[in-house]
């Protein structure tokens, strides 16, 4: 990183009466004119946000999930302004409360293709970036969800728990990165090695 003024900085020192050079505040301002400028970037190029964590992008546009011997597709559409960065989560579970759901993770592809067997799973998907919460979850069918069956002659795995997702606890799904910034076990962010 680089700015104006930086060796005038580094070298300022008081004259003979204790006085810092008259042009001393303007040099000062535009350093941190450029620092923040390049702030300003560095957000940018990341999708963060300095001044704390970044907005959840809007709810996706739609959810689609059809099923075919056993395989479930999943296009999730979004026709919404967004940033580099964004990743997309298709949920399944059961039931149409979610409970114990299990989620997938699609990263910034909004297709995705998994074979189940022949069960019926209802399915809601979001979005979020890497350090912000979820948009809201958009369900398919709509408000009310609809459930799909898989078809086919193989019945389908016996579901484990649901794990959730980043720093959300298992059984919990809809989070993204998850809610809170770290997970630990002493209430202390994990320490980075």
């Amino acid at each position: 990183m680089s700015f104006r003024n930086a060796d005038f900085l580094r070298n300022l020192s008081l004259d003979a009466e204790g006085r810092l050079p008259a042009d001393f505040g303007a040099r000062l301002y535009e350093a941190l004119i450029d620092l923040d400028s390049q702030n300003g970037i560095v957000e940018q190029q990341t999708n963060s946000n300095t001044k704390g964590r970044p907005p959840a992008p809007p709810a996706i546009s739609g959810l689609t999930v059809t099923a075919q011997n056993g395989h479930f597709d999943i296009a999730i559409s979004d026709r919404n302004p967004i940033y580099a960065g964004i990743n997309y989560f298709a949920v399944h579970a059961d039931n149409p409360h979610f409970t114990n759901p299990t989620v997938i993770d699609m990263g910034q592809s909004r297709n995705h293709n998994i074979f189940l067997g022949n069960v019926t799973r209802y399915w809601g998907a979001y979005s979020s970036y890497s350090s912000s919460l979820a948009s809201p979850t958009v369900f398919h069918g709509g408000i009310k969800p609809r459930a799909v069956t898989g078809g086919g002659s193989v019945g389908g795995p016996a579901f484990q728990s649901g794990q959730g997702t980043g720093t959300s606890p298992p059984g919990v799904g809809f989070q993204g990165p998850g809610v809170a910034p770290f997970r630990s076990t002493n209430g202390r962010p994990p320490t980075r090695s």
